[in-house]
């Protein structure tokens, strides 16, 4: 089995561009959040680093949205960061569990202060993931870390307004410009599929 390499300085990266938007203060779409984080120097097509991106990104814009101080989302960053740790690479076709949605657990429970023997937000912590899940499952592999937070992210979207009463919002139209580096790419059956003109 292949093993997988994570770099502590990428995980920090994510961190410092996540207080970065946030003192910035603007509230950009979550798919915009995403590729943000996705942009990043050093952040490959597919890796567990996107398993930290998915519970970052919605952490940070929730400060943002809810008014919570630098240190209460460093606080969270760092939980969600070591929690996204325990994903392991290859989760979603070996476990049947892919990490953008396990990603939107970490952010609810995080978020909620949820916890394995509280009461309180066990449930939706859970929800989120398997609604995600189902999301994701309805276009067929192989993996892309890229559609499948792009994917989870319009379900968390809908899920935390109703829930949280967190108003994140998610681009209608979706673009995802990373086909180019995936070789697996589902091309015209991907809904964020957009070739671009002289491609």
């Amino acid at each position: 089995m292949h093993k997988i390499d994570l770099k502590q300085e990428i995980f920090d990266s994510i961190t410092e561009a996540c207080l970065r938007m946030y003192r910035q203060g603007e509230m950009m779409t979550a798919d915009q959040s995403l590729m943000r984080l996705m942009d990043l120097p050093g952040i490959p097509m597919h890796y567990p680093y996107h398993h930290y991106i998915m519970p970052a990104a919605f952490l940070t814009m929730a400060a943002i949205e809810d008014g919570s101080g630098e240190e209460t989302l460093t606080g969270w960053l760092s939980q969600a960061e070591q929690r996204a740790k325990t994903v392991p690479g290859g989760f979603c076709g070996n476990c049947g569990s892919c990490g953008a949605g396990v990603g939107a657990g970490i952010f609810l429970s995080v978020y909620t202060g949820a916890a394995p023997v509280k009461r309180e937000n066990w449930n939706l912590a859970n929800e989120i993931t398997g609604r995600c899940l189902i999301k994701i499952a309805s276009y067929p592999g192989p993996r892309c870390c890229k559609r499948t937070l792009f994917l989870a992210a319009q379900e968390c979207c809908a899920y935390i307004e109703d829930k949280l009463g967190l108003h994140i919002a998610v681009s209608p139209e979706i673009k995802c410009h990373y086909y180019k580096k995936n070789p697996d790419c589902l091309g015209e059956e991907c809904p964020f599929f957009r070739k671009e003109e002289n491609a």
